[in-house]
């Protein structure tokens, strides 16, 4: 494609029509100062406070993930222009989400928080994403770009990702969905909750409780031969369970204060693999599964809790303090390599490169004897910590506003990696004839700890028309790492402290806001970093991620013609880009500095609805989101390990799973009780790997392209009465048949065709 017409073209209508990630037709109703600080949980608030960011934003509802019967992240994110997604599994269990063109390996370049809490296992140590906050059962999503997010640590190169949680309600209310569809899809949401009021103070609480649980829509080689005593379930499905409780209490005290406290707990059991397949067996059925990978089972579980204080001192001036704390482990049995049995003399290699081979593939499909070695990739992260943010606002003389935040925060988080082997011998035909088990820690035991103390202060500054908003953030990291865990003695171990100062300023220029109507324009720059891990900074010498990011953008909305618009040129030049060291994360088992990387690009978004701006009976809302990037290395990468796809990575080449266009659209149509809605996302053509290869015979699965492709989504609604509702859902509608991803180990495909429909109560 020609990025340079592409380009020429977009910034046409930049100028010419201004585009916007952000519907606000209707107007709002503009929450208080105390509400939204209260809900410091957000960042943005509702899609009517988007206006008033000072940068790229966009604000997602409950309507946006309810309405179409989400619960996959990568769906929700297509609407957001400046966003590109790596998926994995079809159903967004592990994300890989990339803003503005960043390495979305696992997501561990963005800054992921729930209620404006850290949500990454651990955010500094191992960021990557093997737990995210699902998004069936939150009440709204915000994404946060370029210099607006410089106070959301510790990732600030891409930006900020935040799930909103359900509230309490403010009156009595009890909620159900259930969903049923194919692959023994079964879903459930349920909470209900209440706010009191009493002598002492104002109480609410909420109870909530979401459970999902499918079979999976691939189909398992051999899948008779399973090993009941490994694993019973001889399906690909997935099984998750998430129990919520939220407590507040208003006291009746002279200043305003409120106490909130939250628990909250994620269990899932997914029979997800590594594995995936030759680019050859994929075009024959995409939706297998070799036999090799029949015992691979991911187990997790993640306690978090937070506790939460706001007092507002007066008018122009409050506190909020957050303490919280969150467990998760989880241990990852699958497939790792196939070893010499010593009678097949099948040398040792990896799951990528036993694609590549005849001898390879038969093994793994279960048709010749092999040695099948699994690895528990079994690890434990700990996180806990206090941060509390102090807001005031002053006018000066002259008539200069000055809205301005002080945040701290201390930080802890650790890994524990706790790994182990298990060797299968397989006869022909797949039956399993002998196991043996390594001992625990023996193929990895290793600890890794980061202690992070943060200051952030910004200042709003508003003058006329102009809002100018500096802002700075310090980190003093403390790393440490110990082969083994850190309270032995006479082991080999490290530690480094450093300190990081990032920050950045946006500039605001409102041209008008009168009469439903509303324009401004925006630019900013920002400083962003991402550290390393502590093992690979001190054993390794890894340096951490720097970036500096520009921006500049365009926004309109007219209320009474239903019509909201955005448009941002985004340019970043990332420093010492950071290879993650896992295979899952797309590098070689060593992590290293993947040298310099620039992306550049455009965001345009246009929301309308032409029945509600000519008064219609029927409304026929409609969006659509453009991103053209090009992510692209600055410099020769290091590696030349075949395992990791940043391999032969040279100076121009596009940086792997950015593809130069993404467009995502929709149109709906909304009639006295009926709603339908048609999305639709159309990505071009990227590549798999830094080389920009080609993938052929021999080649190893994980290297190549990911073809162009169109995937349609479809939704109908009926609103039976005001407390009842029944849907139903098709996701794929075309049955297309297309690659998300070559990594871990091989193609994997996106979901098929899938039809759901379920009933909502609302009482």
């Amino acid at each position: 494609m020609n990025f340079n017409l592409l380009r020429a073209g977009l910034m046409a209508a930049l100028f010419t029509i201004s585009v916007s990630s952000v519907f606000a037709a209707d107007e709002a109703v503009e929450l208080n100062a105390s509400e939204i600080i209260m809900r410091e949980v957000s960042i943005i608030g509702s899609k009517y406070n988007v206006k008033d960011i000072a940068g790229s934003a966009a604000f997602l509802s409950l309507e946006d993930i309810r309405e179409h019967n989400i619960d996959d992240i990568n769906q929700v994110l297509r609407r957001v222009p400046g966003v590109n997604l790596r998926e994995e599994d079809g159903y967004g269990l592990f994300p890989n989400v990339s803003l503005r063109g960043v390495d979305s390996a696992r997501t561990s370049k963005v800054t992921i928080m729930e209620d404006g809490v850290l949500m990454a296992p651990a955010p500094y140590s191992a960021p990557s994403a093997y737990y995210s906050p699902t998004t069936g059962r939150m009440s709204g999503i915000e994404v946060i770009k370029g210099s607006s997010q410089v106070k959301f640590g510790p990732h600030t190169t891409g930006g900020a990702i935040n799930y909103l949680a359900t509230s309490v309600p403010t009156t009595e209310k009890m909620y159900s969905k259930s969903t049923f569809g194919q692959f023994n899809e079964i879903r459930n949401h349920t909470y209900f909750g209440n706010t009191e009021q009493n002598g002492s103070g104002k109480f609410g609480y909420l109870i909530e409780y979401y459970t999902r649980t499918n079979t999976g829509f691939k189909e398992l080689d051999n899948r008779n031969n399973n090993i009941p005593d490994l694993r019973g379930e001889a399906d690909t499905g997935f099984t998750k369970q998430e129990p919520m409780v939220k407590l507040f209490f208003e006291p009746k005290t002279a200043l305003y204060q409120r106490l909130e406290l939250k628990f909250g707990h994620t269990n899932l059991d997914a029979n997800e693999t590594y594995l995936g397949l030759s680019t050859a067996a994929f075009r024959s059925n995409p939706y297998r599964r070799h036999a090799a990978s029949r015992f691979d089972e991911i187990e997790s579980t993640q306690y978090r809790q937070h506790l939460r204080h706001f007092i507002e001192f007066n008018s122009k001036t409050n506190l909020v303090t957050t303490v919280y704390g969150n467990t998760f482990n989880r241990n990852w049995q699958k497939a790792h390599e196939l070893r010499n049995d010593g009678v097949n003399i099948l040398a040792t290699t990896s799951l990528s490169d036993a694609l590549a081979t005849e001898t390879g593939r038969s093994v793994l499909r279960g048709d010749t004897a092999g040695l099948i070695r699994l690895r528990n990739n079994n690890r434990t992260y700990y996180m806990y910590g206090v941060q509390s943010s102090l807001n005031h606002k002053l006018k000066t003389a002259g008539g200069t506003k000055h809205n301005i935040e002080m945040g701290f925060r201390y930080h802890y988080d650790q890994i524990r990696r706790m790994q182990w082997n298990e060797d299968l011998t397989q006869a022909a035909g797949g039956a399993i004839t002998a196991r043996t088990v390594g001992a625990r820690g023996s193929a990895g035991d290793r600890t890794q700890i980061t202690k992070a103390t943060t200051v952030h202060v910004n200042d709003a500054i508003q003058k006329g028309k102009w809002t100018f908003t500096p802002g700075a953030r310090m980190e003093y990291i403390a790393a440490e790492y110990c082969e083994g865990s850190c309270t032995a003695s006479g082991i080999d171990r490290g530690t480094r402290d450093y300190v990081v100062g990032v920050g950045g300023a946006s500039l605001k220029y409102d041209v008008y806001e009168r009469d439903g109507r509303d324009l401004d324009f925006f630019t900013g720059l920002h400083r962003g970093f991402s550290p390393a891990s502590p093992r690979s900074n001190i054993r390794s010498g890894l340096e951490k991620e720097t970036s500096l990011g520009f921006e500049l953008g365009t926004r309109y909305k007219n209320a009474k013609k239903a019509l909201a618009t955005e448009a941002v040129f985004f340019h970043t030049y990332i420093d010492d880009l950071i290879i993650n060291d896992s295979i899952g994360g797309t590098g070689n088992g060593t992590a290293i500095n993947g040298g310099e990387v620039r992306t550049m690009g455009l965001e345009l978004s246009a929301n309308y609805d032409r029945g509600l701006h000519k008064g219609w009976s029927l409304q026929t809302p409609a969006y659509v989101a453009v991103t053209a990037t090009r992510a692209t290395f600055e410099t020769d990468t290091a590696s030349d390990d075949s395992e990791s796809i940043f391999s032969g990575s040279k100076k121009g080449n596009r940086l792997p799973y950015i593809p130069e266009l993404v467009v995502s659209f929709g149109l709906g149509a909304i009639y006295q009780k009926w709603s339908a809605n048609l999305d639709a996302n159309y990505q071009t053509t990227s590549f798999a790997d830094g080389a920009n290869t080609g993938a052929g015979p021999g080649v190893n699965a994980r290297l190549g392209k990911i073809d162009s492709r169109l995937v349609m989504d479809a939704a109908l609604g009926y609103q039976y009465s005001n407390k009842v509702r029944m849907f139903s859902t098709m996701k794929n509608i075309t049955s297309e048949e297309y690659i998300v991803s070559r990594q871990p180990h091989g193609a994997r495909p996106g979901a098929p065709l899938t039809v759901m429909g379920g009933i909502e109560f609302s009482l």
